[in-house]
């Protein structure tokens, strides 16, 4: 049987902007014919702007009607592992390409009793417009473009994989992160504290080109000021105190 079958990946999902629509209905065409997950998109917004263009069991769809411009992440995505119909979840950017045979080590990964895998090594590999244009149009082009990453810091963003009891167990995601912020590295510190195990599987992650918005990088302000508060008060716990913060009826920042 594919390992595959018992994972539902999970998307939050604000279309800011036509490639976004275009690259998520890409990523799901890879995702369902190449492997056997089943998909929960949670689109908010002020109204739905993305329309399947065909049914399938293995994916589910739901809109929330949201009108702040700045899209809470955290939350939706918190709301969908509690609704997540098995008991792995991959959360998921609507850009980013996993190649299967790592989706399929990772699961495994978490089937041998890791609670975090990242199905790639740290490569975060962005792929410009027009190349972009032509993986959309033909997927074996991936295969020409160069993987190679020098001297950067391995990426904890994009894609990963849990096991969804005992990642919720641990916190789930921390709705202190409002908006576009460093929840990943968040959440793989407080991982790190609690001492669960977190792993890796060789191979790249390839990120395809959209442009930028509010809800795509820093503001500068407020916001990325308590964001990065939220940050340092997770480094800055034991493991004796991150169980007692855990403990709280609702995390507080």
């Amino acid at each position: 049987m594919d390992l595959t079958r018992g994972v539902s990946i999970v998307i939050p999902l604000r279309v800011d902007n036509p490639e976004r629509a275009e690259n998520l209905r890409f990523i799901l065409s890879l995702l369902l014919q190449q492997t056997e997950v089943s998909v929960d998109i949670l689109e908010a917004d002020t109204e739905q702007r993305f329309y399947l263009s065909e049914t399938c069991e293995r994916l589910r769809y739901r809109f929330v009607k949201d009108d702040d411009p700045v899209f809470y992440r955290t939350r939706y995505l918190n709301i969908l592992l509690r609704s997540a119909k098995f008991p792995i979840a991959g959360i998921w950017d609507t850009d980013v390409i996993i190649p299967p045979v790592q989706l399929r080590e990772a699961v495994g990964r978490i089937c041998s009793g890791c609670v975090m895998c990242f199905p790639y090594d740290g490569r975060f590999i962005f792929l410009n417009e027009a190349m972009s244009d032509r993986i959309r149009k033909d997927v074996s082009v991936l295969e020409k473009v160069d993987a190679t990453s020098i001297g950067m810091r391995p990426s904890v963003g994009g894609a990963f994989l849990v096991n969804r009891v005992a990642y919720l167990r641990a916190g789930g995601e921390n709705e202190a992160f409002y908006g576009w912020g460093p929840e990943d590295a968040e959440r793989v510190k407080r991982l790190e504290i609690l001492e669960l195990p977190i792993a890796r599987v060789k191979g790249p992650l390839y990120h395809l080109h959209h442009p930028r918005g509010i809800n795509s990088g820093f503001d500068m302000g407020e916001r990325d000021k308590r964001n990065l508060e939220a940050l340092l008060a997770t480094c800055g716990r034991s493991k004796a105190e991150m169980l007692r913060w855990l403990e709280q009826p609702t995390f507080p920042d």
